[in-house]
């Protein structure tokens, strides 16, 4: 009887080990990124306050949908070949409601510091956030959705993988529409 040899790595292991590399690389544009334009980024006093809570903000509520979307599959209480469910809906308008509310109560903590510590009243760090956030949304919760199901169509495990992806490319895609937003105004 042949017996079958065990790999010292698993497919867990492999699937969170490409995704950890991915975010690394992410991370590296991200911060690539930020530096190539933080002369820009300086000249609007308090961006650099929300910053960090932006760019958390889209791992955060991006991660939390692909675990909802990813739990629903392996209950099967999602179908892979079926996005245009109540359950889908929800979770996508949640998310993307969710994340406008972050947007703004950023930029307005972000005012509230300019006002109060440096004497500055500048309304476009409110509407920038707000901006950069529906920017971001738009591209962040398809691509999570749309790679959740793929993912586990081609038979990955999405808890895996979808947490390092989604800091990776949250990170690119809200500093480029966080650009985009000041840019705009």
């Amino acid at each position: 009887m042949e017996k079958k040899k065990e790999s010292l790595f698993d497919s867990n292991f492999r699937e969170i080990l490409a995704s950890e590399l991915v975010s690394i690389a992410g991370g590296l544009i991200a911060g690539s990124l930020l530096a190539w334009y933080t002369n820009q980024l300086i000249l609007l006093p308090g961006i650099l306050i929300l910053l960090p809570g932006f760019l958390e903000m889209r791992g955060n509520i991006s991660g939390s949908f692909a675990s909802r979307i990813s739990s629903g599959l392996f209950l099967k209480v999602i179908k892979p070949n079926r996005i245009k469910t109540h359950i889908i809906k929800g979770n996508l308008l949640a998310s993307f409601f969710l994340a406008l509310v972050v947007s703004l109560t950023l930029g307005i903590l972000a005012f509230a510091f300019n006002y109060f510590f440096l004497q500055l009243v500048t309304w476009k760090i409110i509407i920038i956030p707000l901006i950069a956030g529906i920017i971001a949304n738009a591209i962040e919760i398809p691509l999570t959705l749309f790679t959740t199901l793929y993912l586990f169509k081609k038979g990955y495990d999405p808890n895996n993988i979808m947490a390092p992806f989604i800091t990776s490319t949250g990170d690119v895609i809200s500093i480029v529409a966080l650009l985009i937003g000041v840019f705009i105004l």
